[in-house]
């Protein structure tokens, strides 16, 4: 059912009485959904309105709309023009947050329909698959805005399954149909490189961790104390950043702990999230007893987890040199002489 929009021509400080109104399509008479109410008068003058009304739908067309006045006493004809400026309905997605999609078994896509109708509806499919969803209510404030929310698993979304957000009502011509899904990715490296020349001076220690040839961009990393979190304060993730035309991503996190601590023995864990890992999650962890990193990686061959060439670290080098105006603020210059020394020393 088509909704009614309403539009209303006032007419005031005219006499004598004798006053014609007459609505106009494209300067084409209208004969239906006009009423004319009686003149009023008032100090002497005379004032009033004319309405008329339509569906949303012939309103939302391209047609413009006159108010034709004659007051034949005056010789006066005066015309008000109604453009119809309705705003569009946009329709926009808000993919899963990468913590849920790392941590959730269940992920959820949002379907935001902004200036939406009144009874706006709004559907999903996967691929030719009718599914349920959630409505959220409008907004209070500003443009009418729709939610809708669609609860799938993980395992569909990390898989690249194809969804749909589909926005329907009888003043939209043609339904919208949005589409969502995420692209498998390579998964992402990381290592976790404590300073040789900090831990000889026994100050504050930087750890650092760096994550790259990742995507797609969507990531958490954060750091764990004895299989604690750590407040995300206290260390320091820089900005996600394209590392070449193939799409690949790199960052990197580095978290400044007492001298105290590390002698105590605590266990420093830098843990990556990234939707592509069957289990989620990477995680590499340092102590003051170990002379290398322990890692704690599950889905990927062994293989893909150890990093014992110098290549590898005359990589790493290049790229802390690429991040240097990023993470000098972290003390970068001590990890990248601790890499130099390392491919000294191998």
């Amino acid at each position: 059912m088509h909704k009614p929009t309403t539009a209303i021509c006032f007419i005031y400080g005219f006499r004598p009485d004798s006053l014609s109104v007459e609505w106009l399509k494209d300067w084409q008479p209208i004969h239906s959904g006009v009423v004319t109410s009686p003149s009023v008068e008032n100090n002497g003058t005379f004032s009033t309105s004319s309405r008329l009304t339509v569906t949303a739908r012939e309103w939302k067309s391209d047609s413009v709309y006159t108010c034709k006045v004659t007051h034949q006493p005056s010789h006066t004809i005066t015309g008000s023009q109604f453009p119809c400026k309705c705003p569009l309905v946009g329709v926009s997605f808000l993919p899963p947050s990468p913590k849920q999609v790392l941590m959730e078994p269940i992920v959820t896509l949002t379907c935001v329909v902004a200036n939406a109708p009144h009874d706006v509806n709004v559907t999903w499919t996967k691929e030719q698959t009718h599914l349920q969803s959630g409505y959220g209510k409008p907004s209070a404030t500003g443009p009418q805005e729709v939610i809708s929310k669609l609860n799938i698993s993980t395992q569909d979304w990390t898989d690249g399954k194809v969804y749909f957000c589909i926005v329907s009502h009888d003043d939209i011509p043609t339904p919208i149909r949005k589409k969502i899904f995420t692209e498998p990715g390579e998964q992402p490296m990381y290592l976790l490189l404590p300073s040789a020349e900090e831990l000889s001076a026994q100050q504050s220690l930087t750890l650092s961790c760096l994550v790259k040839n990742f995507a797609p961009k969507e990531i958490f990393v954060e750091w764990t104390v004895n299989d604690q979190s750590i407040h995300a304060n206290k260390y320091k993730n820089t900005e996600v950043m394209a590392d070449s035309a193939d799409g690949d991503y790199s960052m990197y996190s580095m978290l400044s702990i007492s001298a105290g601590d590390w002698d105590r023995g605590y266990s420093y864990s830098c843990v990556v999230g990234h939707e592509t890992f069957p289990l989620k999650t990477l995680t590499r962890a340092v102590n003051k007893s170990s002379d290398h990193t322990d890692d704690l990686c599950f889905q990927q061959d062994e293989h893909d987890n150890l990093w014992p060439t110098a290549s590898t670290f005359i990589i790493l080098f290049f790229l802390s040199i690429f991040y240097s105006a990023t993470v000098t603020l972290f003390k970068a210059h001590l990890l990248i002489l601790w890499i130099f020394q390392y491919i000294v020393n191998t």
